[in-house]
């Protein structure tokens, strides 16, 4: 038994438009045999890893994806009017984002700034009503139960559900209301998600992600300047955390993408691939290694 070949776990972090990258990413482990024996994901990495879960072929999982940014179904969500003439990050800068494009009222009395109903149409035409027990390879999506705090894996059940409540971005995407739980993006505590692919039975979990540095901090003139930075500067070191329990991290700097880029697809895809051809030989021999040699830490 301890000869086996270890259970590789694909961890897909969150991004926003940065994450079609894991699209080149997982097209550069398949074409050179790299096995892909369990994904997680969080946010826009539920999105790749679910779809790609149910159809592990990477023309259809482009396909699928680039129909998907082209339709009149995204489109509804009308993303652009989050994107501001300066760049800046997918997740922790979006409330500054917020008090800089939008009026606070509209934050105060709506209980999202994009509506319910585009979301779930959108899910919809994504995933229709296939579940977790119709995937090809074991998948779980990760979210944020407002109530008890805790993270919620996903890995049964009505996939467009779990991968909504995922990707719902506090305050821009409405929340997801599950037995009794809230649930919002799980990038809020557990962007990397490394644990969800441990507890799915991974003996060996890769991490990608779009960087673990803080975001330049600005002029932080005002009050909530300082306390946006304090927030972000505390996720971050709970993220830093996280990737250091994965047994492989590989970074993926997609530079300023804004989160709502998703017109950039095919750069993105191309960066994916880079990323992992920059660490593909690492990557072979780490998914090449047998449990026998894991166990004693044989290099």
């Amino acid at each position: 038994m301890r000869f086996r070949k270890p259970v590789i776990g694909i961890a897909l972090a969150g991004g926003g438009a940065k994450g079609i990258a894991h699209i080149g990413f997982l097209e550069v482990l398949i074409e050179n045999g790299i096995p892909i024996d369990i994904i997680s994901g969080t946010s826009i990495g539920g999105v790749i890893g679910a779809a790609f879960a149910l159809e592990p072929n990477i023309e259809k999982l482009k396909h699928k994806i680039h129909t998907l940014v082209e339709s009149d179904v995204y489109r509804n969500l009308k993303l652009n009017r989050f994107k501001a003439t300066e760049e800046d990050n997918w997740f922790d800068r979006v409330r500054n984002r917020l008090r800089r494009s939008l009026s606070f009222a509209e934050a105060a009395t709506s209980p999202s700034l994009v509506p319910e109903i585009a979301v779930i149409r959108l899910f919809e035409e994504l995933f229709d009503d296939k579940t977790f027990e119709e995937t090809k390879l074991p998948f779980a999506a990760v979210a944020l139960d407002l109530v008890s705090g805790e993270d919620v894996l996903f890995s049964e059940g009505l996939i467009r559900n779990a991968v909504r409540a995922s990707t719902a971005i506090p305050g821009i995407f409405p929340t997801v209301k599950i037995d009794g739980k809230i649930l919002v993006d799980g990038g809020v505590t557990a962007n990397a998600p490394v644990m969800a692919a441990k507890r799915m039975g991974a003996d060996i979990v890769i991490s990608v992600i779009f960087g673990y540095e803080p975001s330049p901090p600005g002029k932080l003139e005002s009050s909530i300047d300082v306390i946006l930075r304090g927030d972000e500067l505390a996720k971050l070191k709970l993220f830093r955390m996280l990737i250091e329990k994965a047994d492989y991290v590989v970074e993926i700097r997609a530079g300023n993408t804004h989160w709502t880029d998703f017109g950039m697809y095919d750069e993105l895809i191309d960066i994916g691939k880079n990323a992992a051809i920059k660490h593909l030989d690492k990557l072979k021999r780490i998914s090449s290694r047998n449990m026998f040699r894991r166990l004693f830490n044989f290099r």
